[in-house]
């Protein structure tokens, strides 16, 4: 865990978990700039709502109360990744929304550790290329920070066109269930 506090590190949360969140945030972290993942996208009118990145570097506020867990901001997902913050937007924008085997379009909430946390309980895999740029994906589990998942080839992307919002990766049903929190005959209604 201390090495990975030493990398560089972005904070993923959903402005759904604040009332006003850019707002929260200029009050709590003001140094800290969130930029929501819907930032230059045709979805802007909603930007407000996040998800929101925050570059974290070594020593930052907003890095050391999300490893010590005792703020909201453990509702968030940590991102060890080595891109610049332009890069890793541009990757995380391409994953917001994804199909399911039989085509069908679903919006992930990739700041929502919940989500998260279901699928590394459950032992779900992502495919291969899904993390692209992300070295590790952090979780809190009980106040504790847990990695979720190390990634071996961070620079494998499943979704290296940049075409907007076309989802153009495929989670299996598994994943999508486990992320919803639903069964799988749900997926299918």
């Amino acid at each position: 865990m201390i090495e990975t506090m030493n990398h560089p590190g972005f904070l993923l949360i959903e402005g759904t978990c604040f009332r006003a969140a850019k707002a929260w945030f200029r009050q709590h972290y003001p140094t800290h700039q969130p930029v929501s993942l819907l930032i230059n996208t045709p979805y802007v009118a909603i930007a407000d709502a996040g998800p929101f990145l925050l570059e974290a570097l070594p020593g930052s506020p907003i890095r050391l109360d999300w490893w010590q867990g005792d703020s909201p901001l453990g509702r968030g997902v940590w991102l060890s990744s080595r891109l610049s913050p332009a890069k890793l937007l541009l990757s995380l924008q391409r994953r917001l929304k994804v199909q399911a085997p039989l085509g069908r379009e679903y919006w992930l909430r990739l700041g929502d550790a919940g989500a998260l946390l279901r699928t590394w309980e459950l032992q779900t895999p992502w495919p291969t290329g899904f993390w692209h740029g992300i070295d590790s994906v952090w979780l809190h589990r009980h106040g504790t920070p847990l990695c979720a998942w190390q990634n071996s080839a961070p620079e494998q992307d499943a979704a290296p066109v940049n075409a907007g919002f076309e989802a153009q990766i495929v989670l299996p049903d598994a994943l999508l269930c486990a992320l919803s929190g639903e069964s799988e005959e749900y997926l299918h209604v």
